[in-house]
């Protein structure tokens, strides 16, 4: 075999045709990699709108109700505290009362400290019904209802309660 036949077998359509499809692959390759890129690019996309969707409806349908709901629940628990800190207050009041009322000349006979000891003889009692303070209150003639409609269940004016405690 000569140097010719030898060239010839390469130049003659072997060696190129294979030069040419290897450029030819690499294009197709490289263009398959762009493709790849692009449609990577793309889910990430399709992602992220998704996610934001999601994040969207979690806000409107939950998160928004649930802020409602908590300001909602502050503003009764702060109504609760400042209604607690008056009854705290009165309670005190009435403990004084209660205490100043003792040293009343009129402490023997008087209808309200009666009562208070009589509830709380009911209290320590362990029965299974329940105290009827309200049957005591009505039956007194001292509550008993004015004759000018001034307040259900409160001494008439023509009582002298004699600086008690209302």
């Amino acid at each position: 075999m000569s140097f010719s036949e030898i060239l010839n077998i390469f130049l003659g359509g072997g060696v190129v045709a294979l030069i040419v499809a290897v450029a030819t692959m690499r294009a197709t390759v490289r263009k398959a990699n762009a493709d790849a890129e692009k449609a990577k690019a793309e889910a990430e996309t399709v992602h992220i709108t998704n996610t934001e969707n999601a994040t969207r409806i979690l806000v409107e349908n939950i998160v928004k109700p649930l802020k409602d709901e908590l300001h909602a629940t502050r503003e009764d628990l702060q109504a609760t505290k400042r209604e607690m800190a008056s009854t705290k207050r009165e309670m005190a009041r009435l403990r004084k009362a209660v205490e100043a009322a003792s040293g009343c000349p009129h402490s023997d006979g008087c209808p309200v400290l009666a009562r208070l000891r009589d509830h709380q003889k009911d209290a320590d009692r362990t029965s299974s019904e329940p105290a009827d303070s309200d049957g005591l209150r009505h039956n007194s003639d001292i509550y008993a209802d004015c004759p000018d409609g001034s307040g259900a269940g409160e001494p008439c004016g023509d009582e002298d309660i004699r600086g008690q405690p209302p």
